[in-house]
């Protein structure tokens, strides 16, 4: 009975750790998400030693957007 008792506790354990996994994956993307919009808020008032919140390109008429690494070379 002892292995069953401790099996069960190994699975919940291994399940409360996937969750939290998933958890800091999703506060991962919404902190970039949210440093983003930040930058595109208030890129003067914005103060982060993140380089990449300040690598925006103006684009006249439009907006700014994103600068990425994209060599443009996908084609659909």
């Amino acid at each position: 009975m002892e292995n069953t008792h401790e099996f069960s506790e190994i699975n919940q354990i291994r399940t409360r750790c996937t969750i939290l996994e998933s958890q800091i994956e999703v506060l991962q993307k919404q902190n970039a998400e949210l440093k983003a919009t930040l930058t595109i808020l208030h890129p003067d008032k914005t103060s982060s030693k993140d380089e990449n919140m300040r690598k925006w390109k103006d684009v006249k008429n439009v907006g700014k957007f994103p600068l990425s690494e994209d060599d443009g070379s996908f084609q659909v």
